[in-house]
């Protein structure tokens, strides 16, 4: 959990940015294989707490700040749709 205790939700926020690549692999007429990663920072204040005699006492407040990957993805898509479906490509140059 992060920010204050209490307050409202601009007390509560954790922010990032990033950016975020994709590719996507067809493995048949209406059927990809997508790939995603994506790269950020994110910063935010949370605060730890120690469950003492069944209640959680406040013990620090602390800062993340964090760079690197923030997103690994990989997804199977079925294309729905009339028309919507992967053209399978000629060898050659021939189209």
């Amino acid at each position: 959990m992060g920010g204050k205790p209490g307050g409202d939700l601009w007390d509560k926020m954790h922010w990032g940015v990033g950016l975020n690549y994709g590719y996507s692999l067809p493995v048949g007429r209406r059927l990809n294989i997508d790939f995603s990663l994506g790269l950020g920072y994110m910063t935010g204040t949370y605060y730890t707490y120690k469950p003492i005699d069944g209640c959680y006492v406040w013990q620090s407040t602390k800062t993340r700040h964090y760079f690197g990957p923030t997103k690994a993805e990989v997804s199977l898509v079925w294309l729905i749709g009339c028309g919507n479906y992967n053209v399978k490509k000629q060898k050659g140059g021939a189209e």
